[in-house]
């Protein structure tokens, strides 16, 4: 969805890359199959690219949340399926993935580990996405990255580790002021 797409952003590459191996990062299916048609398709998409090489599911999950538009713009969810699959193969292809054991994955669709992850999600009190878990904190919605940050760093001094150095926001001319030349 566009909000997990946000979040999606916002979390990768800037804030992984700030934390380091501060936090990790545990990623789960929960597709919102009736607003989005496609979800559980791509989800299990994912899914087979990352039973061969968890690069290719980054990959893909980056470029589905940059190019969603992509796959909506296609006609009806057949071709919207069809996009999809075509995504993941050229993945696949750019990882160097047995492509007839991916064919074969997207193909079976077994959506059973998709499935048990949204049920996990609902048993959590899950409803919408995206929601995020620091620590057993649930935070709901696609928050900027300074809230963010202030989530994680509260999370780092409960657990006594260090907060990283962040960097600093870009200055703001004071109304009326202007820039050097």
């Amino acid at each position: 969805c566009p909000f997990c797409s946000r979040m999606h952003e916002t979390l990768f590459p800037q804030l992984l890359k700030e934390y380091g191996d501060r936090i990790q990062i545990i990623y789960k299916d929960y597709p919102l199959s009736e607003i989005h048609p496609w979800a559980i398709h791509a989800a299990v998409n994912a899914n087979c690219l990352a039973a061969q090489n968890g690069d290719a599911y980054w990959d893909f999950a980056d470029y589905m949340h940059a190019n969603q538009r992509q796959v909506n713009s296609e006609k009806g969810k057949d071709a919207q399926i069809t996009a999809l699959d075509k995504i993941a193969l050229l993945q696949g292809q750019k990882h160097n993935l047995d492509v007839v054991k991916l064919q074969a994955c997207l193909k079976a669709q077994d959506d059973k580990a998709v499935k048990a992850s949204m049920s996990e999600g609902d048993a959590l009190g899950v409803s919408a996405t995206p929601t995020l878990f620091v620590n057993g904190e649930k935070i709901d919605g696609a928050l900027p990255v300074e809230e963010l940050r202030v989530v994680f760093d509260r999370a780092l001094q409960q657990a006594g580790v260090q907060v990283p150095v962040h960097p600093a926001a870009p200055a703001v001319p004071a109304s009326g002021a202007t820039a050097p030349k």
